[in-house]
């Protein structure tokens, strides 16, 4: 039978830990290239390009770091090198896509990938008990969150957001991404103009711009948390991953375009940089919405015509 391979391998006669990545810099190298890795399975997939000899997607794996029963009878010890806060979603395998095995990832899921207090408890455990090995916290978005609609929503139609059918609890989870929506839909505002919201595509841009803005202010609140824990030697990173390409990125690129390169960002230092992305990230949807407009205006219309030689020909 013909399949195509994702393989977590265990090497029963060398099961030594893989070694963890020695700086912050490293360790985003690490998590880039298990992405890349994973985004070019999923693309294989697509274009069913099955596996042939030795499987290309690989993760090496070492079962004695999940308790497999050692000959000294020892519990292993936790040795994550990143710590990653992301959605609960279930379209986002967080080890899985990011091309990493046991005891590599420490992965706090929350709904909206938002900072409630019992997340960053969680982060400052890591930062402070799992200090060793830790170099990297990143905060993860994916694109088409519900929370993060459910809050442009909520900023569109007011009322919706007081519905009994919204219960306390998820209003809490709404509330914290608030701010993401307003920036984004002041990003647009300034590029696409006054009557943004009267514009086909907006509801979809503020979305995925409030995606990436709520990742980057949860980024920035990140890296307060650990300078206040003195972890200078740890860096904060954000990234998107986006549902169509499966690549983690930033901006937020084309839902649909493969042409996107794998990158976490570092996250900002200054709240004003969140306009400067609000502004990025619309001016790439405008560009988007653009050519696909040139594209469909290229593309043959029924009865064979095509719209660009019809329109040359008036």
């Amino acid at each position: 039978m013909n399949t195509i391979d994702y393989i977590y391998r265990f090497d029963p006669k060398n099961p030594t830990a893989k070694p963890v990545p020695p700086d912050a810099e490293a360790a985003r190298r690490t998590l880039e290239e298990g992405n890349r890795m994973f985004s070019q399975w999923m693309e294989s997939c697509r274009t069913s390009e099955v596996s042939s000899g030795e499987p290309r997607y690989v993760v090496p794996c070492n079962g004695l770091e999940v308790g497999m029963v050692r000959s000294q009878g020892s519990m292993p010890k936790p040795s994550p090198f990143a710590v990653v806060v992301g959605c609960s979603d279930a379209r986002v395998p967080t080890e899985m896509l990011f091309g990493q095995g046991f005891n590599d990832l420490f992965v706090i899921r929350v709904a909206g990938n938002v900072l409630g207090d019992e997340c960053l408890g969680s982060i400052d455990f890591a930062l402070t008990s799992l200090s060793e090995s830790v170099k990297v916290v990143v905060m993860l978005g994916h694109s088409g969150c519900g929370a993060v609609t459910g809050a442009v929503d909520a900023y569109l139609q007011p009322l919706k957001f007081w519905s009994k059918t919204i219960s306390p609890n998820l209003r809490a989870i709404v509330q914290r991404i608030f701010v993401a929506v307003r920036e984004a839909a002041n990003g647009l505002e300034q590029v696409w103009g006054a009557d943004a919201r009267k514009q086909p595509g907006y509801r979809e841009a503020l979305i995925e711009t409030a995606v990436c803005l709520n990742s980057a202010q949860a980024a920035y609140n990140l890296h307060q948390e650990v300078e206040r824990a003195g972890k200078w030697e740890i860096e904060v990173l954000y990234g998107v991953y986006n549902l169509y390409t499966h690549k983690v990125s930033t901006p937020l690129q084309s839902s649909k375009s493969m042409d996107v390169h794998t990158n976490l960002a570092y996250a900002p230092t200054n709240p004003r940089d969140f306009n400067t992305l609000a502004i990025e990230v619309a001016k790439h949807l405008r560009e988007n919405a653009l050519a696909e407009g040139r594209q469909a205006a290229l593309d043959p219309q029924p009865g064979g015509n095509n719209a660009a030689i019809a329109a040359d020909g008036e």
